[in-house]
């Protein structure tokens, strides 16, 4: 009744607005900024209906067909403005002439069609969150019109416009008239439209507004967007109407014979009261064969009213639903009149499961489920939220390819058709309630909201609980632990009795959730806090619903937490955190810098180019728009002068918190305070800032700004007049941050929540010098070319698209936009794969294979093995393996021993495939594999008699030691101690190295906040942020400042040189030391044989990225074959999912192009790398055991530096990382576990590298 009550007092408020002639957008935040108000003149929920025209229709599944439904995608008129203020009077009006707007495809975003700005945002709003206003300063809104045709052949019949998506608030007319009010950018709105249409041509206008008192309940992680997104149409049925059915399957004790009972609300839309009507259903099998028929007595309909009508048979064993079997059955309905003519038919398909909960354990179809989950955001890279079927299908397929047998639909409910294709392809969809409250989590606590809450859940659950791919509910996302999420679960159970609920809150768990997480747990909370509870202390199950967030290169231990997934009963397995990643299609803008430095600069968002103080400026609106400098030595600034100089045209957004010129927080920078003064800040020995105020004539005006630190005080100086000086003496402390204008890389990002920078800016310049702001004024060519940085904006330059991630997105995904998988699926697949194989110890040949899946025997597959020896495969065949669900047995794998093993390596490989193709993989796809090594007694093998060899032969020239042989030289530096070329085959092929390395560049989880609370640092210096990378920078390891100690050759016997270094490597802080002692051996043919010993000293960091070593290799060296782990990226946790085995590659093959450029391509468990060129020579590596290797054709500068993947730039060389110990990639959440993080001990390895001729 509640609803209802506020239904009608709204419709009533909405007339009354008309009655009193009141212009519109003066009262649209009587609705924008009422919690209340969230619909108006709305039909209930309930699931997709299409009046059909046959049987034949319903059978084929294509509703579309029908001459009932009426599509209104398709090419709308549209105009823009960044404010309500801009609507047009009178848009809505019959007959208003629309020719001279723009024109918007429906369904999209209208960010994605070049209307407004894209903002990504995590937890906060765009804006400053004050529930339930919202900002008048900037509100985007779009006006939508389109004319449609009424068919002659619906008249009589009653008329609903159906709006599947909207963002975030929408007020709809037809024919100038006032239909209805909608917020909720996720569920759909339905409307009869019936009084307000003619035969004929009709308009239709919709008004959009991106933000509302329900966008307080849309804070998803994800790129904010707006727009008519979702399909729109219209939906001709009979005044008497099968409004709405619901069908639930109940299977038996056995889970064999199932009551299908379905309950029917029946509507007569007209006055007259209809009698002796009745229904008949019939159920159809897959093959469309009838399986039952059901009719219902005949029954009577008031008029203007409705009535349930409720149907009951008994279905003698059905094939089940469930994700491996998606056995789906289709429902048509046929409402027949008094004579028993059909009046309407509809149609639906229905799967036959049932879930219960037992003893902590969740049972489908009486067996008990382990879900290989993803969250997953419907993401486009190019169409953003707007999803088509090409797009889910893909996706879906992807999910079946990779054993990803379960999505929850984070954080709100799917497309219609995604759930469509879910019953089809048969995956696990956990459906969840579009509420996420994240930077206002206590509106869960606050009853004025409660009704919003429910709304929700109450048209998700209406739209989709006939969809059998729903295994459970969700309440929701990070929307607060008050009492409104229960309100949300209770009204999810009015309708749908038949599914338990979950939410994914922040807390350990929600009282009124039946499934219990925690989310992004350490392995020690779930054995302690969780799987040991009994049921008689928490009966409810677990689920993870976000355990593990793949953020760029990540995805680490997936292992481990299945080791528990599978061994406690009361886990249902999890979901990790994302699936798509979240790049959006842009193309890099490139700009000139007049420094002459040719720093390279980029256009960031969608600011343009404007008339300026000189020439042309650069517009920038406050949205998530700025000037990006890539990090050059040039501008790492760290002497005791600087000036910036500006001219700006500051508006009305800049205020307060406009952001001018910044290298990060501390470096230095201008930004305004508080929209009264600018501050001048540089960090030396500590961060000093000083201020000024600003003139009167601030806003809408020229104005010179400078920023001078002379070597004894900082100052700054507006149109001529300077501020105070503030006492600064030092040298300035250089930061891991970018230069931006307009932005501050440090701290505006995903958690932005102010406009960054609104003004016109021009003559842009960085000096490392004092320089006079009279001179800047009005400065010279000369002056100029004093900068290290000088940008006037004059002209652009387009380049290639790339992902963009805007103003710091968390990069989450586990696939990129684009669709191609990412090396994390080879292990998420792996890792929660159905079968597993595992050698049965003492017994030669024989495996032990256990059934993980619920419903399938392993006979419904193809089961193959081979044997590989080194790497290559000398003997393979197939098995005949019969295993029920859940069972485990031993199987003889037929191969034959090698008479001599000949110190070879040996491992068996059994492996499980399709027998027939699917719509996701066509026959012999591979599901699930193990690979296992022999445990072999092998003879070493035989060390081959050498030939007699020359003698290398030893000079020196100068400051140069030369060892050379026929066909090679070695020369050493011996002043520098290094090994700085190698030639074979007449040219140079190692151009440095080996050398010392302990630094990666940074991965996207090392420079995530929130991995800061988990990652063990000790040690923080201001300035270097609050990553699991701070304390690297703090500590110095990125700019290791390398000593000779020893340098020393000596001939052994006649056949070898012997080199001997011995170095030290003092961090950037100065207060740790690497300490090493290396030996090159070489021989007359060539052959290095180099041990190294690395023993740490002093401070040292928690933990490192890696230890070994780092070569550069000539460009020429491009192709990479290996013996170890692969095809794909690996890391030490993150492994087991890629076969040991030899592969080839490149080194631009080999390149991932994660959104933030960061480490990538290693191969981990590595025997043996040739890196040759395109005639085969080039150079082998063999370590005196195993070890980890990757090839960049990026120098680790510029991979550390670059935060976009277009300031990538191959240089001249081949960057080569030889590893000992690599430390894992871990996950945003939790870090690196302990076990595979890289601690500063003593390292001794050693390698032997060949030279190769052809």
């Amino acid at each position: 009744m509640k609803r209802i009550f506020i239904s009608v007092f709204l419709f009533s408020f909405f007339l009354n607005i008309s009655a009193q002639k009141v212009k519109f957008p003066e009262n649209i935040y009587d609705f924008l900024e009422n919690p209340s108000v969230f619909e108006l003149n709305q039909e209930e929920g309930h699931t997709p209906i299409v009046p059909l025209n046959s049987v034949a229709q319903a059978l084929s599944g294509d509703s579309g067909e029908s001459t009932y439904c009426l599509s209104l995608n398709g090419i709308w008129r549209f105009h823009y403005s960044d404010t309500p203020d801009g609507m047009v009077p009178g848009f809505h009006s019959d007959g208003f002439n629309d020719s001279g707007w723009d024109t918007i495809r429906v369904p999209s975003n209208w960010e994605m069609k070049g209307f407004g700005d894209p903002l990504f945002r995590n937890v906060t709003t765009p804006f400053r969150p004050d529930p339930p206003r919202i900002p008048k300063e900037y509100n985007p809104t779009g006006l939508y019109r389109r004319s449609f045709d009424i068919p002659d052949s619906w008249k009589g019949r009653e008329l609903f416009l159906r709006m599947e998506k909207v963002a975030s608030a929408s007020f709809v007319w037809i024919n100038g008239k006032e239909i209805g009010y909608n917020e909720g950018g996720q569920e759909p709105a339905e409307y009869n439209i019936t009084a307000y249409v003619n035969t004929g041509i009709n308009t239709i206008s919709v008004a959009v507004f991106k933000y509302s008192d329900g966008y307080y309940l849309e804070n998803q992680d994800y790129w904010r967007l707006a727009g008519i997104f979702g399909d729109v149409g219209i939906i001709a049925a009979p005044s008497l109407h099968i409004a709405d059915w619901h069908a639930v399957t109940d299977l038996d004790e056995n889970y064999r014979n199932s009551d299908l009972t379905i309950s029917l609300k029946i509507r007569n839309y007209s006055g007259k009261t209809r009698k002796g009507v009745s229904l008949r259903a019939s159920l159809y099998d897959s093959n469309k064969r009838i399986v039952k028929k059901i009719t219902a007595d005949p029954f009577m309909v008031r008029g203007n009213s409705a009535t349930e009508i409720n149907l009951k048979a008994l279905i003698e064993d059905p094939g089940k639903w469930s994700a491996e079997k998606p056995d789906l059955y289709t429902l048509v309905f046929e409402l027949l009149d008094e004579s028993g003519r059909s009046g309407e038919l509809i149609s639906g398909r229905i799967g036959f499961k049932e879930t219960e909960i037992k003893d902590q354990v969740f049972l489908l179809n009486g067996k008990p489920v382990k879900l290989n989950g993803t969250n997953s955001h419907m993401q486009h890279p190019i169409t953003g939220h707007a999803m088509d079927e090409e797009t889910i299908r893909k996706d879906l397929s992807l999910f079946k390819q990779f054993n990803i047998n379960c999505v929850r639909t984070s954080h709100y409910p799917p497309v219609t058709r995604y759930l469509d294709l879910a019953d089809e392809y048969g995956i696990y969809v956990v459906d969840e309630t579009g509420d996420e409250a994240h930077a206002t989590e206590y509106l869960s606590e606050n009853s004025d909201w409660e009704a919003m809450y429910r709304e929700r859940a109450r048209k998700m659950v209406l739209r989709d609980r006939n969809h059998p791919s729903v295994l459970f509910w969700s309440a929701g996302n990070e929307s607060g632990e008050g009492e409104n999420i229960c309100a949300v679960i209770n009204e999810g159970r009015r309708y749908d009795s038949t599914r338990f609920w979950m939410y994914g809150g922040n807390a350990f768990s929600h009282r009124c959730e039946e499934i219990i997480g925690p989310r992004y747990p350490q392995l020690r909370d779930l054995i302690s806090n969780v799987y040991n509870v009994p049921a008689s202390e928490d009966p409810r199950p677990s689920f993870l619903d976000e355990y593990l967030a793949v953020t760029g290169n990540g995805g680490g231990a997936l292992d481990d937490y299945w080791d528990l997934f599978y061994r406690y009963p009361r886990s249902m397995g999890g979901a990790i955190w994302d699936f798509v990643s979240t790049g959006i299609t842009e193309r890099a803008r490139f700009l000139k810098d007049n420094s002459g430095n040719d720093i390279q600069v980029n256009v960031m968002g969608r600011a343009t180019l404007v008339p300026g103080r000189d020439g042309k400026g650069i517009d920038l609106n406050g949205h998530d728009q700025w000037v990006e400098v890539y990090r050059d030595d040039t501008l790492e600034i760290e002497g005791d002068r600087l000036t910036l100089t500006l001219w700006i045209f500051p508006r009305e957004l800049n205020s307060p918190d406009g952001t001018l010129i910044t290298k990060g927080n501390w470096q230095f920078g201008i930004h305004q305070v508080k929209g009264d003064s600018l501050e001048f800040y540089i960090t030396t020995r500590a961060r000093q800032t000083v201020r000024m105020a600003l003139p009167e004539n601030w806003l809408n005006n020229w104005h010179h700004v400078t920023a001078s630190y002379d070597g004894s005080s900082i100052f700054l100086t507006i149109d001529g007049n300077e501020s105070i000086h503030r006492y600064v003496t030092g040298k300035i402390r250089n930061t891991p941050f970018p230069v931006n204008i307009g932005r501050n890389a440090e701290t505006h990002g995903q958690e932005t929540y102010v406009y960054i920078c609104d003004a016109i800016i021009d003559q842009v310049g960085v000096f490392s010098k004092s320089i006079s702001s009279s001179l800047l004024s009005n400065p010279t060519e000369g002056i100029k070319k004093q900068a290290r940085l000088w940008l006037d904006f004059e002209e652009e330059t387009p380049g290639d698209e790339y992902f963009s991630y805007g103003i710091g997105a968390r990069t989450y995904g586990s696939i990129w936009p684009d669709r191609r998988p990412q090396p994390e699926m080879w292990q998420i697949k792996k890792s929660g794969q159905p079968v597993r194989i595992e050698l049965v110890p003492g017994r030669e040949g024989m495996v032990s294979v256990t059934n993980r899946y619920l419903f399938t025997n392993l006979d419904e597959l193809d089961a193959r093995w081979s044997l590989q020896a080194d790497g290559e495969t000398v003997q393979e065949g197939r098995m005949d393996i019969s295993l029920d669900p859940g069972k485990t047995g031993n199987f003889r794998v037929p191969f034959s021993r090698p008479e001599s093993l000949d110190g070879k390596e040996y491992f068996l490989t059994v492996s499980f495939h399709q027998k027939n193709a699917s719509q996701w993989a066509g026959a012999g796809f591979e599901t699930a594999w193990e690979q296992m090594k022999l445990p072999c007694e092998a003879a070493q093998k035989a060390v081959p008699q050498s030939e007699k060899q020359a003698p290398p032969e030893v000079h020196q020239e100068g400051s140069k030691l030369i060892i050379s042989g026929k066909g090679f030289i070695y020369r050493f530096d011996m002043n520098d101690g290094q090994l700085e070329s190698f030639q074979t085959g007449g040219r140079e092929i190692v151009r440095k190295g080996p050398v010392l390395n302990v630094w990666r560049a940074p991965l996207a989880n090392e420079t995530d906040q929130w991995t800061f609370w988990s990652s063990n640092i000790k040690h923080r210096t201001d300035g270097y942020g609050r990553t699991a990378a701070t304390e690297w920078y703090s500590a110095g390891i990125d700019r290791l400042q390398r000593m000779k100690t020893d340098f020393a050759w000596e001939r052994l016997g006649d056949t070898c040189i012997i080199v001997k270094t011995g170095d030290i490597h003092n961090t950037g802080n100065g207060r740790g030391s690497f300490i090493t002692r290396s030996q090159y051996l070489i021989d007359g043919k060539g052959i290095l044989k180099y041990t190294n010993t690395v023993i740490p000293n002093g401070q040292m960091p928690s933990w490192l990225p890696r230890a070994g070593q780092q070569w550069i290799l000539d460009t020429s060296l491009f192709n990479v074959e290996w013996y170890g782990r692969g095809p794909q990226e690996n890391y030490p946790d993150r492994k087991s999912g890629y076969r040991i085995g030899r592969y080839r590659s490149t080194v631009k093959e080999m390149y991932e192009p994660y959104l933030i450029p960061q480490d990538y391509g290693l191969r981990t468990d590595t025997r043996m790398v040739r890196l040759t060129a395109s005639d085969g020579t080039g150079i082998e590596i063999t370590g005196n055991g195993l070890f980890n290797f990757s090839a960049h054709p990026f120098s680790a500068d510029n991979l550390t530096k670059a935060l976009y993947t277009y300031q990538l730039h191959p240089f001249d060389g081949i960057t080569f990382n030889l590893d000992y110990a690599t430390s894992g990639v871990g996950c945003t959440a939790a870090g690196v576990f302990p076990e595979y993080q890289v601690m500063p001990v003593r390292f001794d390895f050693g390698i032997t590298m060949r030279p190769l001729n052809p």
